[in-house]
């Protein structure tokens, strides 16, 4: 039995797959490469295509827009954890094919992996001396041992120094040897992966994933679900990374397993550590075994007061370590060190008696210590140095008669970096070592240090007492302890030795743009192609070490660090300046964003640029051109993020040739960009004003910007609300709730909530940074919300329905308050004032009510409006309300007498959506979807228009030079088309968004974006047109007016630089004069008809326009066929128009050359014309027109050959036989008709179905006709057999679109279908029973697919799926080709990756894209064409 051979792993789920080779690979990793294609699929024999199905043998199962079953066979699939792959088995029958999924890469990149007890990176670590610390840590195991869950965490706290590294190491090393530590993680300030806690809950998952290996295939679960959880907020990943797969968990222990965590006052950030001690008890409550947590911290008053929360304070074991007297531990410690000591050196301590020190100098240093450990060990290492007299090291520790113990540590420590007798060397390399971001080995410091001719290995052993080394040179010198980072930056306590911060990181500023620039290269790895992803390399990370050495990957991710933190000091800054200059200027830029895409770092490259820029921007004299280089690398890096993150070289191959030509990067690193690619037409010359283009998965509703701008909240009905970084556009935190919303997403004045509501009834609240639900409730409300606010203060928030009430909620309560029902209508719109004591509702009853916030009384009710009062709100000074009606009226009302001070009733033809004041108060904008405009507060008559959608178009279409007087009745008509895509054209929607800070505003018009910086910027009463998109279903702008952030029913949201491309009435022109519609390609790849909104090109395959033609009226222009048909030998082409002279209107259908544009025929006289063909010869034409008539002509001699009645209501559809001989029309009713050319006679007729035939075609010998229905069914009808018979074409797994084209192999043996969604399917077609074609073979279907080899079994006697494609891939609109544009916008050949397309340049439907030998032609959805030539890249298609 012939098993199932699956393409594709996108599609499967729980119960049922339709995929194979890349199987177990998700839609997340299809990305990641051909991982396992099995040997037996490259044995499969290769045939001739009519379309992409070619050469099968070299095609990357993994990247196969394809599926294999047998009708209506299911598999199932099981995960098999291997190492830190997952193997995915799918059984087919007798087959078992394997796929490789390596998600864990993800989570491992986010581990710290010198957090962990037992790092090398921490070797050797500070332990407790056996017989030391014996009373605390008796309490430890005491608590760790206890029975129940009363205090699963224990907090040891103390001071610096005080020794609760060792203690936390001592502890972790003590049960991972009795395997009970589930995980380890030491907080560190001189590590900055360890000094933060982005790391922290991925390496506790990796820790615990290595303890309880069970828990693997739920953590890689969790991954292909979403990969980037390691980026997201801290619940996020403690709920789904770490406490979700945790509890799939089944594994007992029969006593408490532990984590350590150490040093929490390491971490950087106050509030992010004091979120991960507050997410512990969730984590330990969720937990199926029982956890106990050890953490250790200096006492600081904001951990103190983490611990005193309710929550904390009743689960947790406090210690404090200065209740334990440590001072018999230090003695201990030193007489045991001492004896060491003495023992090791007994060439010089031959003579010296023991115990040494003497009991009276051991006093003496014990008193010294005052029971901080650290002075005892610095003591130890000062005088145990290999490199002094222990005697004489001792002599100095003890000649100090300080008496604080502050004051002998930093004697101690001058003693300690005395050694070296070169001070300012000493000096320089302590300060190069305390001001690294990232601990540096002597091999990478001597390499950073080489510029200045100094040796660090000269100077480092002499100061073993105060920085920790290792014997291994490519070990990182750290800092033995941090209260000697401490001492170096205060200059009262280190004097001579005080290193300064600013002179240091000026200093590895510089250090780090010299070494990069003497460095880096172009392909520094050499990872030769490009067609490669970073996961696909498997050596990378090797490569990178010997690439790049230490100092030079050191530099690639810490340059910007030091150099932001730099003072703007003219004079001392210059050198660095004219290095930066340098580096700016030079292709090293490139090979810096190169390499930190090698180094797994990417993510960090636009906070690199921002600070370089804003660093630039604030010296006395900014260098413009610099700033211009940098600015330009950053739209970039923002453009083609995904690409050069996944595959470093695309820098080169990818984002070079699609940069806009005027850009200073692009003339700067013309050299460097590849030879293979280049952009023939269609490039812009400037960058586009959309920075960002996120996939959201469904219809976003609304979106909202964070009041500090830095996070973007969307909200879709399929997705519920997530949060997203502004500025990468990385996706946060997904928060819910998964229903269809009813109001707009918001957040808190202070960005600290977002709040959403449903048509259910239900009203979330979300704290932003935690995650944490303080609202989740569906019963005060029983009909859909209308609308929320939040009280400036973000403790109340409001909420509006129509079932008339209003619900008060205390926020961090999560509480109901008062209730408020007087309203007799649906609320449509409530506001707080700005003192958080009134609140203002306008409602459908006509009515606006004030109330009081504290007691939920009324306090007034105004009345005026004559129909639903749609918006309220309160100027800033809380004197003014303004409202907006469906009556169409604006009014403002005196809030103290609840007067109306002013009605404007006549300025707006639709009902008012939105209102606003201005922030000096003075002025009420007021928006409707036609009109946007503004009124004095005090004058009734002074209404401004800033905007209408009429002046607009009229002002746009005049300036437009194609507007002839032929078609000036169609510009409205014609303009709207541009700016929506509704169907009907009507006027679209009008969105809108208001900056909080600032005076500028934003709105959408369909798929127009404006933008205004403020009312005087809108001059003529209309603002300049910005840019545009799909149709937008929402706009939101920053609070400073620097982003503008639209969405759209795509499920694409997309963030704006309105400072970018404001574009001109010429340039708005410019653009409608060349938007286009549609592409059709020459079946030979050498020509292009093109459809603009006004005529149809033809185009050569160098992209020269040959001939512009004329479309005809409005009618003609809005339907796409009339972009024409090629014929099969591409020498000529028909489209068809309308004339406008001809009495009574009629219709032609005129033939014209390919190769010179001229007319070679034109047949008029006909009435609606529907579609037309060529014979395969190109000696005739045909078309269908009028009630069901098919006319034929002679395209030599222009000779009407036949014209045929089919008695249908109209023809949508004709093909002619092979031979030439017949046409078979299929018809609006379903009928399909076989005619003789010759003779004009009906040979045979199939009985269709109730449904259009929308394709049509013969096989290549004729004993087949495929037919498409606009219902997604497909029938195979056999003309020529005796009985005539037809077989329907059916499978669960094709979606039920219109069949808008077919195409068979060249032996027939198998057909191909495009439906109007794009997706595309293969069925194989069984020989009919003729001697003649006993044996023959079955042909391959696609060059990315392979159907299955089924001879001998039943499929191969009837009609079956092979294939079918991926959801959103684009392939060669004639299927010519074995291209592949991916929905993620990655262009294959094959299994090639050839190159990435930015969301604004892939195709705009899936018959926009043409494919054939090195070119590509794309209508893209900017409608723009787009020619991409591959040049040398071409030799990947051989």
């Amino acid at each position: 039995m012939g098993g199932t051979r699956t393409m594709s792993a996108s599609r499967h789920n729980s119960n049922s797959i339709k995929a194979t080779a890349g199987a177990g690979v998700s839609c997340k990793d299809t990305l990641k490469g051909d991982r396992c294609r099995p040997s037996r699929f490259q044995e499969t024999p290769n045939f001739y295509p009519p379309s992409m199905f070619n050469n099968a043998s070299n095609i990357d199962a993994s990247h196969s827009a394809f599926s294999e079953v047998h009708r209506d066979q299911y598999n199932t699939i099981s995960a098999v954890v291997q190492g830190n792959q997952t193997t995915h088995t799918i059984v087919h029958g007798n087959q078992i094919i394997h796929g490789v999924s390596s998600s864990l890469d993800t989570l491992h990149k986010a581990t710290a992996t010198s957090a962990a007890f037992d790092a090398a990176q921490r070797f050797p670590a500070p332990v407790c001396l056996p017989g030391t610390r014996v009373e605390i840590l008796s309490r430890i195991s005491d608590w760790l041992e206890e029975t129940g869950d009363a205090h699963p965490i224990c907090w040891l706290s103390g001071l610096a120094g005080s020794g609760k590294s060792a203690i936390a190491q001592s502890v972790a090393e003590k049960y991972a040897a009795q395997n009970r530590l589930a995980a380890s993680f030491f907080f560190s300030r001189r590590e900055m992966e360890r000094s933060t806690t982005h790391h922290f809950f991925p390496t506790i998952t990796s820790h615990i994933m290595t303890f309880v290996p069970s828990m693997k295939p739920a953590v890689v679960s969790a991954l292909d679900e979403d990969f980037t959880l390691p980026t997201k907020i801290l619940r996020e990943q403690m709920l789904k990374l770490l406490l979700a797969p945790l509890r799939t968990l089944k594994t007992q222990f029969p006593s408490p397993v532990l984590i350590v965590v150490d040093s929490l006052d390491e971490c950087d950030n106050e509030r992010l550590v004091s979120e991960v001690i507050s997410l512990i008890p969730q984590l330990i409550r969720g937990c199926p075994f029982p956890l106990r947590v050890l953490m250790t911290s200096r006492a600081e008053p904001y951990l103190r007061a983490t611990f005193r929360e309710p929550d904390l304070s009743v689960i947790t074991y406090l210690l404090e370590l200065h209740t334990f007297d440590a001072q018999e531990d230090i003695r201990l410690f030193l007489r045991n060190s001492f004896a060491v000591i003495h023992s090791q050196r007994q060439q010089i301590m031959c003579d010296v008696p023991s115990p040494w020190p003497s009991e009276s100098e051991l006093e003496i240093l014990l008193k010294k210590a005052s029971g901080l450990f650290i002075y005892a060990t610095t003591a130890v290492n000062f005088v145990g140095s290999r490199r002094h007299d222990p005697l004489k090291q001792l002599r100095f520790v003890l000649a100090n008669v300080e008496d604080s113990a502050f004051a002998d540590l930093d004697s101690l420590y001058h003693d300690a970096i005395s050694i070296p007798p070169d001070h300012d060397l000493t000096r320089l390399i302590l300060g190069i070592i305390r001001y690294a971001s990232s601990p540096l080995s002597i091999i990478g410091l001597t390499s950073l240090l080489r510029k200045l001719d100094v040796d660090p290995r000269l100077v480092i052993p002499d100061l073993s007492s105060v920085l920790l080394l290792s014997e291994d040179p490519h070990q990182p010198v750290r800092i033995y302890h941090a209260s000697f980072r401490d001492f170096l930056s205060n200059p009262q306590r280190s004097k001579k030795y005080f290193v300064d911060g600013a002179i240091y990181h000026r200093l590895i500023a510089e250090l780090c743009l010299e070494l990069m620039l003497n460095h880096l290269k172009r392909d520094v790895c050499d990872l030769g192609e490009p067609y490669k992803l970073n996961s696909e390399v498997v050596d990378l990370s090797e490569r990178c070490e010997r690439s790049m050495g230490e100092a030079v990957r050191y530099a690639c991710r810490y340059w910007a660090h030091h150099l932001s933190r730099v003072p703007h000091e003219s004079r001392l800054n210059e050198p660095l300046i004219a290095t930066l200059r340098t580096f700016t200027r030079s292709t090293t830029l490139l090979y810096w964003l190169e390499a930190l895409s090698l180094l797994g770092t990417f993510s960090n490259v636009v906070a690199m640029l921002r600070d370089t820029i804003q660093w630039l921007r604030e010296l006395p004299e900014p260098p413009a051109d610099d700033m211009d280089v940098l600015s330009d690398a950053e739209r970039l890096v923002l453009m083609f993020f995904d690409p050069i993150s996944q595959s470093a070289l695309h820098i080169y191959h990818t984002a070079l040739p699609f940069t806009p030509q005027s850009t200073t990067l692009r003339k700067l690193s013309q050299r460097d960009s590849t030879e293979a690619i280049q952009v023939r037409i269609g490039l812009e010359d400037k960058w586009d004003a959309c920075t960002r283009t996120i996939s959201v998965g469904s219809s976003v509703s609304s979106v909202a910007f964070s009041a500090d701008g830095r996070l973007i909240a969307s909200a879709s009905d399929e997705e519920g609300v997530q949060l997203w970084d502004a500025v990468i556009g990385t996706n946060i935190a997904n928060f819910g709730p998964r229903h269809k919303t009813s109001c707009a997403v918001r957040f808190s004045l202070s960005g600290s909530y977002v709040a959403i509501a449903c048509e259910n009834g239900l009203v979330a609240v979300w704290e932003v940074l935690t995650a944490q639900v303080l609202i989740d409730n569906d019963e005060c409300h029983n009909q859909p919300v209308t609308c929320l606010a939040f009280s400036d203060n973000g403790e109340l928030l409001a909420s509006a329905s129509n079932d008339t009430h209003i619900q008060l909620w205390s926020v961090t309560a999560g509480r109901t308050m008062h209730r408020l029902d007087l309203h007799r209508g649906a609320v449509r719109s409530v506001v707080f004032s700005s003192d958080n004591r009134l609140l203002v509702s306008g409602s459908d009853d006509s009515t606006i009510i004030m109330w009081d916030v504290d007691s939920g009384h009324l306090v007034r009710k105004l009345e005026g409006h004559s129909a639903s009062v749609t918006c309220v709100v309160l100027s800033k000074d809380n004197m003014l309300i303004a409202s907006g009606s469906d009556d169409n009226s604006v009014r403002t009302w005196d809030v103290a007498t609840g007067m109306c001070v002013c009605a404007y009733s006549k300025n707006h033809k639709k009902g008012i959506k939105s209102v606003r004041f201005t922030s000096d108060g003075k002025n009420v904008i007021s928006i409707c979807d036609e009109v946007i405009g503004y009124s004095k507060t005090s004058k009734r008559k002074s209404f401004q228009r800033i905007w209408s959608a009429f002046q607009f178009y009229l002002k746009a279409t005049t300036r437009t030079l194609m507007l002839s007087t032929k078609s000036a009745p169609f510009v409205h008509s014609r303009f709207l088309e541009y700016v929506t895509a509704t169907e009907g054209y009507s006027d679209p929607p009008t969105h809108f968004g208001f900056a909080e800070r600032s005076p500028s505003f934003a709105f959408s018009y369909g798929s127009l974006i404006f933008y205004a910086p403020s009312l005087a910027s809108s001059s003529s009463l209309l603002p300049a047109f910005h840019s545009f998109s799909h149709d937008a279903t929402t706009v939101a702008v920053s609070p400073d007016g620097a982003r503008i952030c639209s969405g759209n029913a795509e499920g694409t949201l997309q963030i704006w630089d309105p400072a970018l491309a404001m574009k001109s009435w010429n340039q708005l022109s410019t653009d409608l004069k060349t938007t286009m519609t549609s592409l059709t390609a020459s079946p030979d790849g050498k020509f292009y008809l093109v459809k603009s909104l006004f005529e149809l090109l033809l185009i050569d395959e160098r992209g020269t326009t040959l001939k512009a033609l004329d479309v005809g009226d409005i009618d003609m222009q809005r339907n796409e066929d009339t972009c024409g048909v090629f014929s099969p030998d591409s020498n000529a082409f028909v489209y068809w128009v309308s004339d406008f002279l001809s009495s009574p209107p009629s219709h032609s259908l005129r033939v014209h050359s390919s190769v010179t544009g001229r007319r070679i025929a034109r047949f008029p006289g006909l009435n609606w014309i529907r579609c037309a063909t060529f014979s395969a010869n190109g000696a005739l034409v045909a078309c269908s027109h009028g009630s069901g008539l098919v006319s034929i002509w002679d395209v030599a001699s222009g000779r009407n050959i036949y014209t045929i009645t089919t008695g249908s209501s109209y023809v949508s559809c004709i093909a002619f036989s092979r031979d030439t001989s017949a046409i078979v029309c299929g018809t609006f009713d379903g009928a399909v008709q076989l005619w003789d050319v010759q003779t004009g006679q009906l040979r045979t007729e199939l009985e269709g179905r109730d449904c259009e035939v929308t394709s049509i075609i013969f096989s290549p010998e004729y004993f087949h006709v495929v037919i498409g229905h606009t219902d997604g069914s497909i029938d195979l009808w056999s003309p020529s057999s005796p009985a005539a018979t037809s077989h329907e074409l059916t499978s669960d797994n094709c979606a039920p679109y219109d069949v808008e084209f077919l195409a068979f192999s060249r032996d027939g043996a198998t057909v191909t279908c495009r439906s109007s969604d794009g997706s595309v399917s293969a069925w194989a077609i069984p020989p009919l029973v003729d001697s003649e074609r006993d044996g023959a073979t079955q042909e391959q279907a696609c060059g990315l697919c392979r159907i299955i080899d089924a001879s001998g079994s039943d499929e191969s006697k009837s009609p079956h799926l092979v294939s079918w494609s991926d959801e959103g891939d684009v392939y060669d609109c004639l299927f010519r080709s074995e291209f592949l544009i991916r929905a993620g916008g990655w262009v294959f050949h094959g299994k090639k990756r050839i190159l990435w397309l930015p969301a604004a340049f892939r195709p705009l439907t899936p018959t926009s894209f043409a494919a054939h030998r090195d070119k590509l032609m794309i209508l893209n959805v900017s409608h723009r064409i787009m020619l991409v030539e591959l040049g040398s890249a071409a030799v990947v298609l051989e």
